[in-house]
């Protein structure tokens, strides 16, 4: 316990900075505001899974894995630091986090919380590069979604680039609906899924989906949006209908990735873990 509380008291000291400035970054900036999010649930499902964990903790375990693992973190957070590189300072911590917990408590343990430690690494900002670089072809992809889908609802549209432009308005497919956010968040409740089964076909399956998923659920907000704009006018693609049309599509998302799941075939693993589990 003493080696354990040593480790928490030299990480807190050694990412205080970092640690602020990620939630300043989570707060101030909405391109980022979904790592609250994922940092919420990874604490709950860190909070509620603590009984397992402490179960699976193993105070024996070989201690070279968790050590090698601490010092590839570690190294990561030098190259960072030298580098000035705040992206690979922040997922250091997740790095050496997992490297303590190993180090202290085992594999074993470590894998019952494997879930929450991915959340929180999914929940580092993206550098501003990567952002960037991704953005506008996710603007145009929706924008094409968008218009195939409102021609071949009947409305007369044309796409120039990231605009349509319909009878009545004229749809621009800003940066921030270019469904970023909606893509890290559904792959983070499809990782949630992922983690509840036992086969690694099905997992992959799950995670796979999201990237497509939210790709064209987005594409359907958009050709949605104009068709409002058509109907009602302008101010349906404004707030506070914007924003409430996002997380309508959000929730659809995830509820089309939960019916995928249902649908998988399960194999004989499936089976066995379905009956462990309505045994127990």
């Amino acid at each position: 316990m003493a080696v354990a509380a040593l480790l928490t008291l030299s990480l807190a000291w050694l990412y205080a900075a970092t640690l602020r400035g990620v939630v300043t970054e989570w707060l101030s900036s909405a391109d980022a505001s979904y790592g609250v999010v994922l940092a919420a649930v990874a604490l709950i499902v860190i909070w509620r899974r603590r009984a397992t964990f402490a179960a699976a903790r193993d105070p024996h375990a070989t201690a070279i894995p968790g050590a090698a693992a601490l010092l590839a973190g570690l190294s990561v957070y030098l190259i960072g630091q030298l580098g000035a590189d705040v992206f690979l300072t922040r997922v250091s911590f997740v790095l050496v986090l997992c490297g303590v917990i190993w180090f202290v408590a085992g594999g074993r343990a470590l894998r019952t919380i494997a879930a929450p430690l991915v959340f929180l690494l999914m929940a580092v900002p993206l550098p501003a590069l990567v952002v960037n670089t991704i953005t506008l072809p996710l603007q145009l992809v929706a924008s094409r979604i968008g218009e195939a889908t409102l021609t071949a609802a009947g409305v007369a549209v044309f796409r120039d680039g990231n605009l349509l432009e319909l009878p009545s308005t004229t749809l621009e497919v800003a940066e921030a609906c270019s469904g970023l956010r909606s893509i890290v968040s559904l792959a983070a409740i499809g990782a949630l899924l992922a983690w509840t089964e036992p086969r690694w076909r099905r997992r992959a399956l799950l995670v796979a989906a999201t990237l497509p998923l939210a790709i064209v659920m987005n594409g359907l907000r958009i050709a949605a949006t104009g068709l409002a704009s058509e109907t009602w006018g302008a101010r349906a693609a404004a707030d506070p209908w914007h924003t409430l049309s996002g997380w309508i599509t959000f929730l659809l998302s995830v509820a089309a990735l939960v019916q995928l799941q249902r649908a998988l075939p399960k194999g004989r693993a499936s089976a066995r873990w379905d009956l462990e589990a309505a045994r127990a």
